[in-house]
């Protein structure tokens, strides 16, 4: 829950939180009237008898806990896919926020790829279109990281989403993501034949970049990272709710041994 709250005290620097926190609700208010319901239909395979008060007493927790843990489950589930629409829904909000520095560092670093620093063009015939652009991108993706490396030294709202943007990028699964996503874009802007000029690749590059590549990377990395969370949040929920389908499994074993045991058998047998 500690995450929810820092996630909606970013956010709501940027924008009204309220929208996204009655999805949340709505959808944590849905999955436990389902699971209540669940739970009423499902009452006699729930409370199979029981040795003991206290299984007896755990087998009618059942009908509070499980709607309970799936409403707050999916309570955190609606609350980052509600900010996952959200923040593409607003991202022209979060474009004003963008590091003016990063359009001109990546320009130099794709520069430096196709010319020397006395401007002389580099020789790059040796390397394939493909192998160009993947250089490209990698190129990019560091000034990426060095920008909100940068963003995230200085105070205020723009250098708090700087950091966190810049804690998201440090596995190697968004990394990966980051990284074809930029190949992906110069590619399709830029078009694999081998007949494209150094020159030319090098000005569509730069319009790339020019044209709001950094928001753009921004807005897959946190998309990516907030599935990542929701993903979290499922696999924590059927985990948990492992527990008591295992409970009630055990619960209906033995009680079908019981009655095995109890059922006279045949004579002869």
């Amino acid at each position: 829950m500690k995450s929810v709250v820092n996630y909606f005290n970013l956010i709501g620097e940027f924008t009204n939180p309220g929208k996204f926190m009655w999805g949340a609700f709505l959808t944590g208010l849905t999955a436990f009237i389902i699971a209540v319901v669940l739970v009423i239909l499902l009452r006699k395979f729930i409370l199979v008898p029981r040795s003991g008060k206290i299984l007896r007493f755990i087998a009618w927790c059942w009908f509070f806990v499980l709607p309970l843990l799936a409403g707050f489950f999916a309570f955190k589930w609606g609350f980052f896919n509600s900010l996952r629409k959200d923040i593409k829904t607003h991202a022209d909000v979060y474009s004003k926020h963008v590091p003016a520095g990063f359009d001109q560092q990546a320009s130099s670093a794709i520069q430096s790829l196709f010319r020397q620093p006395d401007g002389r063009p580099t020789d790059v015939s040796k390397l394939s279109t493909n192998q160009l652009i993947d250089t490209a991108g990698t190129l990019i993706y560091n000034v990426y990281g060095t920008t909100l490396e940068q963003q995230a030294a200085q105070d205020g709202v723009r250098g708090k989403l700087a950091a966190f943007m810049l804690r998201t990028t440090k596995g190697a699964g968004i990394a990966y993501t980051i990284k074809k996503y930029i190949r992906k874009m110069l590619s399709e802007k830029i078009g694999l034949e081998e007949g494209v000029s150094a020159d030319l690749m090098e000005t569509k590059i730069t319009a790339i970049i020019n044209g709001g590549l950094f928001i753009n990377i921004a807005l897959i990395q946190v998309d990516h990272f907030l599935k990542g969370l929701q993903k979290g949040v499922l696999i924590t929920f059927l985990l948990i709710l492992a527990i008591p389908c295992l409970e009630i499994g055990i619960a209906h074993y033995l009680h079908r041994k019981k009655l095995k045991a109890a059922t006279p058998q045949p004579a002869g047998v």
